[in-house]
């Protein structure tokens, strides 16, 4: 993979092309960190703005663009390795540095990372957050019953269908 040392002179070229209206030469070199060609319309993920933030303290990134975004969703939910590598590289090239970042291949490798870590840790708040709504349901049935004071906890045969549903539901 090429490094980041040429995109510095490529942005200042094409820079100068959106001040000077060449959109002739805007359309045949595009660039991928341009905030004017890939403008941000839409919010972010929650995923994307948590990578961001760490993105951004410890590679010292400046800005990103509709591209980034993009990328970064492709490659965050790409099950194939070569598949989110490539994702990858194309969000690298979409980012504006304040300094010569390290080596994109390093970079690349910390996302993976940051992505596996990433997504380990959501699962293990999804799984969390399905536990806690398995035992709320379990604990609104197990209630007290008007007519005694023995616990009751229905059997999923005698449950009647609006019990059933919400059990579906969940």
């Amino acid at each position: 993979m090429s490094d980041y040392s040429y995109l510095p002179q490529q942005s200042e070229e094409h820079f100068k092309a959106h001040n000077k209206n060449d959109l002739d030469f805007i359309e045949l070199n595009s660039l991928p960190s341009c905030l004017i060609c890939f403008l941000i319309e839409k919010q972010s993920s929650r995923q994307f703005q948590d990578f961001w933030n760490w993105f951004l303290n410890e590679h010292s990134a400046e800005t990103y663009t509709a591209y980034t975004i993009y990328y970064f969703d492709q490659a965050y939910f790409e099950d194939d390795f070569e598949g989110r590598n490539n994702s990858i590289n194309q969000l690298l090239y979409s980012a504006i540095f304040e300094q010569q970042p390290p080596d994109f291949e390093y970079l690349n490798h910390q996302i993976h990372i940051w992505i596996a870590a990433h997504q380990s840790t959501e699962t293990s708040l999804e799984t969390e957050e399905e536990s806690y709504q398995i035992t709320s349901v379990f604990n609104l049935f197990s209630s007290k019953s008007k007519h005694s004071t023995q616990t009751v906890t229905p059997e999923p045969m005698t449950q009647d269908p609006l019990q059933q549903n919400i059990l579906i539901a969940l």
